[in-house]
């Protein structure tokens, strides 16, 4: 039997022993239960209200606005009752026009941020459950190792009471064995750590037991012809630079409107005043008893000159930072996106390395463990090749999960929320 499939077996063993209540997760079942509790999700749902919101909003300015108010005064012996309603149009104006335009993008910018957040959601979601997975095998691996030192120091000491070992081959296999339970104890704390990382991840409680059951036969492909061009298609489809996108939009948009405010505003108005001793009874009544008006309203924002260059200005500022903030983005981006396909690249390479060099340790082992016995191999030589055989194993449980763990950045940097 291979050994990862042996450190698997070793560590469903693990998993049998914890109480009954233990949730069991594959990868999907951690990602979809952290889509329906985990607060980013929540968050991500809001970001998408939002967005909604956010275009009703601007075309709503569009719209005619009606207001209406109706008061009494009294006057002795009577009381007069005065009402009156407005409906006011847009016809031309900046300001309108370019809240319209920034209402758009600024929905579009929710909608991206909604996509962010869960594109993050599931890269720290596989992120957390590989890490609790990759635990989950090492502290089986340290099991075993553990077991392989208790069974070494054993056979050691009754060599030793027989003559056919020195004392410093006894201690020798004291220390192997007092180390390997050190490891052991160092990899339950990092099962732990693991656990709880992942359940406030998911968003459940961190009381409830959570074992990862993934299996992971071989690591993770992602074809990288051409890195160049994948960090073209990152920056095309990467959701935090196409808000900085939409952001930098903004900041011309809105320093155009504010030049553009030399021009007057127009609205279009209707008016209709009431004023009679008797509450208004109907329509009709209402029509009978009430003059109308229209007229054209005209607005010059160019006439308060201090306000009309403080607007400029700040709208000059707000576009040098937004110009600046998407070339900071496309720069991180750059930097994360080659950190993590060199990432890839080299615990792809790793995992090559480290499977077969557990291969050739687990050889070595079974061959020591022979010679041992037929006292060809001293305790030191044998507890080396022990040491060797747990570091191959550790190597390769790190190696093959890290192939998963950067091969989920780089889906993240490219926007992947799961459903393309």
């Amino acid at each position: 039997m291979p050994v990862f499939q042996i450190i698997l077996a070793l560590s469903y063993l693990l998993v049998c022993a914890n109480p009954a209540d233990t949730l069991y997760l594959s990868l999907d079942d951690a990602v979809q239960l952290a889509l329906k509790k985990s607060p980013s999700a929540i968050e991500a749902g809001a970001a998408r209200l939002q967005s909604g919101l956010t275009l009703g909003q601007s075309i709503n300015n569009l719209l005619p606005t009606p207001i209406a108010t109706l008061t009494s005064v009294k006057t002795e012996p009577v009381t007069i009752w005065k009402g009156s309603v407005t409906i006011s149009q847009v016809a031309f104006d900046p300001l309108v026009y370019a809240a319209l335009v920034n209402g758009i993008i600024n929905s579009c910018y929710h909608s991206l941020d909604a996509r962010d957040k869960i594109a993050r959601l599931i890269y720290d979601v596989t992120s957390d459950y590989l890490n609790l997975l990759k635990s989950q095998l090492l502290f089986a691996a340290a099991q075993k190792a553990l077991a392989q030192a208790e069974e070494s120091r054993k056979l050691t000491s009754e060599r030793y009471r027989l003559g056919q070992a020195a004392r410093i081959d006894l201690l020798r296999s004291e220390a192997f064995y007092s180390q390997a339970q050190l490891n052991l104890s160092g990899a339950e704390k990092a099962l732990d750590l693991a656990q709880a990382n992942l359940s406030a991840c998911i968003g459940i409680s961190p009381s409830q037991p959570v074992r990862a059951n993934e299996h992971l036969a071989q690591p993770a492909e992602i074809s990288i012809h051409d890195a160049d061009s994948l960090l073209l298609l990152m920056e095309r489809l990467n959701p935090g630079i196409s808000m900085q996108k939409n952001l930098e939009k903004i900041a011309r948009i809105n320093l155009a409107t504010y030049f553009a405010r030399i021009l007057p505003g127009i609205s279009l108005y209707r008016s209709y005043e009431y004023n009679d001793t008797i509450l208004p009874r109907n329509y009709q009544h209402w029509q009978e008893k009430s003059s109308h008006t229209d007229g054209i309203s005209l607005t010059f924002p160019f006439v308060d000159l201090k306000t009309f260059i403080i607007n400029i200005g700040d709208a000059l500022a707000g576009s040098r930072r937004a110009r600046a903030g998407l070339a900071r983005a496309r720069l991180q981006l750059h930097a994360a996106a080659q950190a993590a396909i060199l990432g890839y690249q080299e615990s792809w390479a790793r995992y090559q390395q480290t499977e077969r060099n557990l291969e050739l340790n687990r050889e070595v082992y079974e061959l020591a463990i022979i010679q041992y016995r037929l006292g060809a191999l001293s305790v030191s030589e044998l507890l080396e090749v022990e040491t060797s055989l747990s570091q191959a194993e550790a190597s390769y449980l790190s190696a093959l999960c890290d192939t998963y763990i950067h091969a989920a950045e780089i889906g993240y940097l490219l926007g992947k929320t799961g459903s393309e």
